[in-house]
C-alpha cells in the first residue's frame, strides 16, 4: 500500500513539472509585459495628451463662435474652404475616416504624418462648432496612427499592425468621448463586423484607460452627457422600447441609403470645392433647425453634447423631433459625405435621442430611458458595434439603463443585418488595395 501511495505522488510531482515546464511560456510572459504592456501605457498617455489638446481648443474656439449666432452660422462656410485645401492636398483626410482606417489596418502601408496632422486641423475646427459632426471618425483615424507608429519604434512587426492601429484608436476614441472601455470594444467590433476578436482585448482596455485618465488629468472627470434626471423604467414600457427600435432600425435604413447616395454623387465634384458644395447646400437647414429650435447647442453638439443631454431630459414637441431626425438625415449626408471630417457616432445618438423623446411623451417619468435607449439602438444598428454601444452609453452618461437598452439594442441590430454606414466594414471583406491602388496580396 505504501509503495502504491509512492509510486502515486511520484505520478502526481511528474505530471505537475511537465505541466508547469509546457504550461508556462516564459518567453510569452516577458513579451507580454516587457513590449505589450509599456507599449499600451505610451499609447495611452500619447493619445491622452492629444486628446485633451483638442478637446482645449475645441472648447475655446466654441465659447467664441457662441457669443456671436451670424459667426456660428457662417464659420462652416469658411472651414468648408479650408477643407477643400485640405484635401486637394490629401484626399483621404475627408469624411468619416472610420472607413478607410478599417481598410488601411489590412494595408502593409503606415498613414503618414503629413495626412495626420491635416486630419487633426481640419477635424479640430469642424468640431468646434457649426456642423453635426462625432468626435469618433477623426479620434479612431489619429489613433490608428499613433498605434502604428508606436508599435514600429517599439519594434513590433508588421504582421501586429491590424492590433496596434486597433489599439491606438480605441484609446484615442476612449479619451475623446470619456468612455474607454465602450472605445475599446467599439474599436473591435467595428474591425470584426460579426466577427468579434478578443486578441488585443488586454492592451487595449490597459491603452484606453490609461488615455482616460491622462485625458481627465488635464480636462477633468465628469460625464460626457450630462443627466440631472435619474432614468427610470417599469417592465410594461418594454414592447414600447421594442417598437422604438425597429422603428430606429428603419430610420438608419434610410439614412445609410441617403448617406452612401450622397458619398457617390460628391464624387463628380473636384475635392476643392466638394466640401464648400454641401456645406452650402446644408447651411440653410442648420439655419432653419437654429430657428425652430432656437438653440446654439445644436450647432456645438460635438463641443460639448448640451443638446444631447437636453434630449434625454427636456420633452420637445413631436413635431419639432421628426424635424430633428430630418435634419440630422439631411445634414451630414450633405457635410460628411462631402469631405467634411467628422463621425457618425453623434448623428446616430442625436437621432436615437430625438425618436425616444417622442416616445418619451407616453410615459414622461421615463424619457430619460427611452432617449437612452434610442441613442444604444440607433448606434447599434448605424455601426454594427451593439455591445459598445451598450457599455459605451452607459459610460458617457453615468447611467445604468442596461436591460431597456438591450431590449432596444437586439431588436434594431438583428433588424439591420446586411447594410452599415461605415464603408470600411462592408469593403474589408474584398481585396485591400494600397496607396497606388494595387492588391495588398502579393
Amino acid at each position: 500500500m505504501r509503495e502504491k501511495g509512492k509510486l502515486f505522488w511520484e505520478y502526481v510531482k511528474g505530471c505537475a513539472i511537465t505541466n508547469l515546464i509546457h504550461r508556462f511560456d516564459l518567453s510569452t510572459i516577458s513579451t507580454f509585459f516587457g513590449r505589450w504592456i509599456p507599449f499600451a501605457f505610451a499609447v495611452g498617455i500619447v493619445t491622452g495628451s492629444i486628446a485633451s489638446f483638442m478637446d482645449v481648443v475645441i472648447l475655446k474656439l466654441n465659447s467664441i463662435l457662441v457669443q456671436n449666432v451670424p459667426l456660428l452660422l457662417l464659420y462652416p462656410l469658411l472651414v468648408s474652404i479650408i477643407v477643400g485645401y485640405a484635401l486637394k492636398v490629401d484626399p483621404v483626410i475627408g469624411g468619416p475616416g472610420i472607413g478607410y482606417a478599417i481598410i488601411h489596418l489590412k494595408t502593409r502601408y503606415y498613414v503618414p504624418v503629413k495626412t495626420v496632422l491635416l486630419k487633426l486641423l481640419t477635424a479640430t475646427l469642424v468640431l468646434s462648432g457649426g456642423f453635426i459632426a462625432g468626435r469618433e471618425g477623426p479620434s479612431f483615424f489619429i489613433g490608428v496612427a499613433l498605434g502604428e507608429w508606436f508599435g514600429r519604434s517599439y519594434g513590433l512587426g508588421k504582421k501586429y499592425k491590424s492590433l496596434l492601429g486597433l489599439i491606438g484608436g480605441g484609446a484615442f476614441t476612449g479619451a475623446l468621448l470619456k468612455a474607454p472601455l465602450g472605445s475599446a470594444i467599439f474599436a473591435m467590433e467595428l474591425e470584426e463586423m460579426y466577427n468579434f476578436d478578443y486578441r488585443p482585448f488586454v492592451p487595449m482596455i490597459i491603452a484606453s484607460i490609461v488615455s482616460y485618465l491622462t485625458f481627465s488629468f488635464f480636462r477633468g472627470e465628469s460625464a460626457f452627457i450630462h443627466l440631472t434626471k435619474s432614468p427610470e423604467w417599469t417592465l410594461n414600457t418594454i414592447p414600447y422600447i421594442v417598437v422604438m427600435g425597429l422603428l430606429i432600425s428603419l430610420i438608419i435604413y434610410v439614412y445609410t441609403f441617403l448617406f452612401h447616395t450622397a458619398t457617390c454623387s460628391s464624387k463628380f465634384f473636384d475635392h476643392k470645392i466638394r466640401p464648400l458644395i454641401g456645406t452650402s447646400l446644408a447651411l440653410p437647414l442648420l439655419a432653419l433647425l437654429f430657428l425652430v429650435t432656437k438653440d446654439t447647442d445644436f450647432l456645438s453638439a460635438p463641443a460639448h453634447m448640451g443638446i444631447v443631454s437636453k434630449l434625454a431630459q427636456v420633452p420637445l414637441g413631436v413635431g419639432t423631433d421628426i424635424f430633428i431626425v430630418i435634419c440630422v438625415l439631411l445634414v451630414t449626408s450633405l457635410t460628411l459625405s462631402f469631405g467634411i471630417p467628422g463621425g457618425l457616432v453623434l448623428p446616430n445618438l442625436l437621432i436615437g435621442a430625438a425618436v425616444g423623446n417622442m416616445f418619451g411623451h407616453m410615459f414622461p417619468d421615463q424619457i430619460v430611458t427611452f432617449t437612452l435607449a434610442g441613442m444604444g439602438a440607433a448606434l447599434a444598428a448605424g455601426a454594427k458595434t451593439p455591445l459598445a454601444a451598450i457599455v459605451m452609453i452607459t459610460e458617457m452618461t453615468h447611467a445604468d439603463v442596461v436591460i431597456p437598452m438591450t431590449a432596444a439594442i437586439i431588436t434594431s441590430y438583428t433588424t439591420s443585418f446586411g447594410f452599415s454606414l461605415y464603408l470600411g466594414q462592408e469593403m474589408k471583406l474584398k481585396p485591400m488595395t494600397g496607396k497606388d491602388g494595387r492588391s495588398d496580396k502579393k
